[in-house]
């Protein structure tokens, strides 16, 4: 009998921890989680703003905020006020049109660095081993990339499709999002963000 009461512990705390190692990145400090997510409400907001020629910021959409692990081990946090606006850019190194849109993100980033913090955020749950780390060697990435592991951020953003850009002022406030851009139009909607940071 007291075997069995043994025993039925010693699975019990097996199962208790197995839960707490599934549940626990939840909450883990290194993927921190600030506030709540978008909601489709808010994209169509920013979308409607920005195409429209709105005033940036005027959805008043606020970026979700979130602290993420980057490929150097050090931690980024995207969300509140910044010095600078930024370019978020969400991808995955088997996805083609994040292969296109790198090209020229990079020398955007090379041409605005001082004037626009460029991060990407690689949706890592999706990736083979490898694969992201031989993507950011080949495009001579130059730019932070934040590891979303648990697609936490990934959620936050309300992501339907990659690459997915979001174009955040100094306030903190979304100006527009998008999905894979015509490299024109992607120049030219970084090249506004920029002159906004002047």
């Amino acid at each position: 009998m007291k075997s069995n009461i043994a025993l039925i512990a010693a699975i019990l705390m097996v199962s208790l921890l197995a839960c707490w190692k599934t549940f626990s990145h939840a909450y883990d400090d290194t993927n921190r989680i600030d506030g709540k997510g978008l909601d489709i409400h808010a994209l169509e907001q920013i979308v409607s703003s920005a195409d429209n020629g709105g005033k940036p910021g005027a959805a008043g959409v606020k970026a979700p905020g979130f602290t993420l692990k980057t490929t150097n081990g050090t931690y980024y946090t995207v969300g509140g006020k910044r010095d600078k606006p930024m370019v978020l850019h969400f991808w995955a190194s088997w996805c083609d049109a994040c292969s296109v849109a790198e090209s020229t993100l990079t020398k955007l980033y090379e041409q605005y660095n001082k004037q626009i913090d460029f991060v990407g955020v690689n949706v890592t749950t999706e990736e083979k081993p490898g694969n992201m780390e031989s993507f950011v060697m080949q495009n001579h990435i130059q730019y932070p990339i934040l590891l979303d592991e648990h697609k936490h951020a990934a959620d936050l953003y309300e992501l339907h499709a990659l690459p997915t850009f979001f174009l955040i002022d100094r306030g903190g406030d979304i100006i527009d999002t998008f999905h894979m851009e015509d490299p024109m139009e992607l120049m030219q909607k970084v090249e506004k963000l920029a002159e906004q940071a002047l």
